[in-house]
């Protein structure tokens, strides 16, 4: 009876056998594995070339309507909205601003300044395109060149109507900046022709620089290892297939 407890003391205590320590041993190899991996992952983007920039700055933007954002809501009282407007200056819109604050710009005539990204979607009397604002369409270049984390992508919605639309060539995308246009229209808050989106419809638009293909400097080191790392894989697996047949 004692020699019976004491063997079910000793499972419940916890006794490792061979199979629970292979198991844990992966698990451990696992993680070490996925450590290494990430650490790896981290190097390999630090020691990346980068460019200063991918494409030339804007020069001579227009200053910004506003120094800064300033949000409203939905139920604010148009007096709130009024003294918002008394501290506009001339300038260019920025989605950022807009969108803290659409009923502030609604009707109005503004200009707009942007990358054309994305696609170019033509339909009858003109075509929409999204003008991006934001530092990697004005100042930076795409990103993949020069690595420089400046916040997130911005941009609005733009209706050219035919004759402004037609020379602006590929849109901006990997690889590529599109052109940048300064645009001079009327912002509509909710624009049934777009679904109730914000816009801006166009009436006038200046190409400030064309679109341009961007050339990220060549990795070599990034290279190497996706070389060493295909040459590992493939020898795993005849590795692992001859063992299969044996």
């Amino acid at each position: 009876m004692s020699g019976a407890a004491r063997t079910s003391g000793g499972a419940a205590g916890g006794t490792v056998g061979p199979r629970g320590g292979r198991t844990r041993w992966a698990l451990l190899g696992a993680v070490a594995l996925l450590v290494a991996l990430v650490g790896l992952a981290s190097a390999l983007d630090r020691a990346a070339p980068r460019a200063e920039r991918s494409a030339p700055a804007i020069a001579d933007l227009p200053a910004p309507v506003l120094d800064a954002p300033i949000p409203c809501r939905r139920s604010d009282p148009d007096e709130v909205v009024t003294a918002l407007a008394d501290r506009l200056r001339p300038g260019r819109i920025t989605a950022a601003i807009v969108v803290a604050c659409p009923r502030l710009f609604d009707g109005r005539e503004v200009v707009h300044v942007g990358e054309v990204v994305g696609d170019v979607l033509r339909r009858d009397g003109g075509a929409w395109v999204t003008l991006n604002d934001d530092p990697y369409a004005l100042e930076l270049g795409p990103f993949g060149a020069h690595r420089e984390r400046a916040g997130f992508n911005t941009g609005l919605s733009v209706w050219l109507p035919d004759g402004l639309h037609e020379d602006l060539g590929p849109a901006g995308r990997h690889g590529r900046r599109g052109a940048v246009l300064r645009v001079e229209g009327v912002l509509r808050r909710a624009d049934p022709a777009d679904g109730g989106g914000l816009t801006v419809r166009a009436v006038s638009a200046e190409v400030l620089a064309p679109s341009t293909p961007v050339t990220a400097p060549v990795d070599r080191t990034l290279a190497t290892a996706a070389g060493v790392a295909a040459l590992t894989a493939a020898a795993a697996g005849l590795h692992a297939r001859r063992r299969r047949r044996g």
